[in-house]
């Protein structure tokens, strides 16, 4: 318990004191809302202290958050400190590290490829192969087999399987899991007690994606690369590992993706105009550091914009802009929900229905309803592959519970907070926040007689479609 008390340091030093103006945080947190860039969560520090922070109810700022591609971030420094203990080099050939998984033809390109090259995502690939890869059973040996028609070093080309295969590395040369290298090197000596980090189909480590950690945990992360691999004058990740991280070791600079702040890729991290360095995930995840300024800031999103976040933080932020005093408004944000509504008249009972479903593409096969209150009842979603969900709501009130949900690559029990309102008569609208992710899952019922429509949405994904179906009612009762 102390440590986790530790990890939530609520400790936070007025901005003047540091050197930043507390009106440019209010205004940054304006130009969000302003510009709709839906940023749930934000933590900023300057010379090692937190000085600001917010968080938009539902979200809550303790809870573990999906981080996405960010994760990439986190391999990286990991192979920086397997690194450091002489546990491999940078100039390492990746094949040596895999007997058992090459492939009976061993191409040129693949004999030279070395670590460093998946480090600075010139393995050789043309095209981004993840979905090629990621269906497979043995991303590793999948990896090896692939095409590399360029010689490693030579071409950027950004890659999940990459930094996977750095994570597949560390762990034949460790001996252990590389979340379990990871939370011994790096998290607890970063006071990070609360994560999760999902797996490959075969157990190792997803290297370039699925770490869940705090906003405040990867803030503390991004002060450390400011510090030069230092917290709280605690060696961590060497200097020299990470000033060649930092530097440019390949070009990400795309003139069709258009994005101003890739300036270079250095390992795992991207480089900014001004020496800044980064790294955004999907929907919008992202730490910055800019060790000019010893600034350092991590915030979660539902909603890509990363090139505008960098543009605020640089105006707003990164270049102090006012005197007044930090207002205590930032504390009142929060993410528009759904509004309660009047009951209407005539809605229909539910409590012990059953509704058998038409084909869908989530094998959602059944929907349930138990009634526990006047306002409250729970819905029991049954699917063909996968356990069954039960989840609660109350038509006046938010519900906090926990449910088997999807994250980046797995399901997980996780936390969530819904709300529920009958539309009109017919059509009941449920709205559900993942509050460890992005997502926003609203289900839309309406009802009719014996008959049902289930339409399904998701604000963001990465896998699951949106989808209407229809269902009758059956005999068999919700338990």
């Amino acid at each position: 318990m102390d440590k986790i008390l530790a990890e939530r340091d609520s400790r936070i030093y007025a901005p003047e004191s540091q050197g930043i103006y507390s009106s440019a945080v209010l205004e940054l947190a304006d130009e969000f809302e302003r510009r709709d860039l839906q940023v749930t969560s934000f933590v900023l520090l300057r010379n090692g202290k937190k000085i600001a922070e917010f968080c938009k109810p539902p979200y809550e700022i303790d809870s573990v958050q999906l981080w996405y591609s960010v994760t990439k971030s986190f391999t990286g420094v990991g192979v920086g400190i397997a690194s450091d203990k002489g546990l491999l080099r940078l100039d390492d050939f990746v094949i040596d590290f895999f007997p058992d998984k090459l492939p009976p033809a061993i191409s040129d390109n693949l004999k030279e490829l070395r670590v460093r090259h998946l480090l600075s995502m010139t393995c050789g690939i043309h095209d981004n192969t993840y979905g090629l890869l990621y269906p497979q059973e043995d991303w590793v040996k999948a990896f090896l087999a692939q095409e590399l028609p360029h010689k490693p070093g030579t071409y950027y080309r950004y890659s999940t399987h990459a930094s996977h295969m750095l994570a597949a590395i560390v762990e034949r040369v460790s001996g252990q899991s590389f979340y379990s290298f990871i939370k011994e090197n790096l998290f607890e000596p970063l006071e990070i007690y609360e994560s999760t980090w999902e797996v490959c189909p075969q157990g190792i480590t997803a290297g370039g994606m699925g770490l869940g950690l705090t906003v405040g945990a990867v803030a503390r992360f991004a002060q450390m690369i400011t510090d030069k691999g230092l917290y709280k004058n605690k060696r961590i990740v060497s200097a020299e590992y990470l000033s060649e991280a930092m530097t440019e070791q390949s070009d990400d600079r795309d003139e069709n993706e258009k994005d101003k702040h890739k300036n270079g890729y250095g390992y795992h991290m991207r480089i900014d105009l001004d020496g800044s360095v980064f790294h955004s995930g999907g929907f919008g995840m992202l730490w910055y550091a800019c060790q000019r300024k010893n600034i350092a800031v991590a915030l979660t999103s539902r909603r890509k914009n990363t090139d505008i976040v960098i543009d605020l933080l640089q105006e707003k932020i990164i270049e102090p802009a006012s005197e007044q005093k930090l207002p205590a408004s930032l504390k009142s944000l929060a993410y528009p929900v759904p509004v309660f509504r009047d009951i209407p008249e005539n809605v229909p009972s539910l409590d012990g229905k059953t509704y058998s479903l038409s084909e869908n593409p989530h094998k959602l096969r059944s929907i349930g309803f138990k009634q526990k209150e006047i306002t409250r009842f729970c819905i029991r979603l049954q699917y063909a592959d996968r356990p069954e969900s039960a989840i609660e709501f109350d038509l006046r009130e938010p519900v906090r519970g926990r449910d088997v949900f999807v994250k980046d690559i797995q399901f997980h029990d996780q936390k969530y907070v819904s709300y529920s309102a009958w539309e009109n008569e017919k059509t009941l609208v449920l709205t559900i926040f993942y509050i460890e992710t992005p997502y926003e899952v609203t289900y839309r019922l309406t009802f009719n007689g014996a008959h049902i429509n289930a339409a399904f949405n998701m604000n963001v994904s990465l896998n699951l479609k949106n989808f209407s179906c229809d269902g009758i009612l059956t005999d068999r009762c919700a338990g």
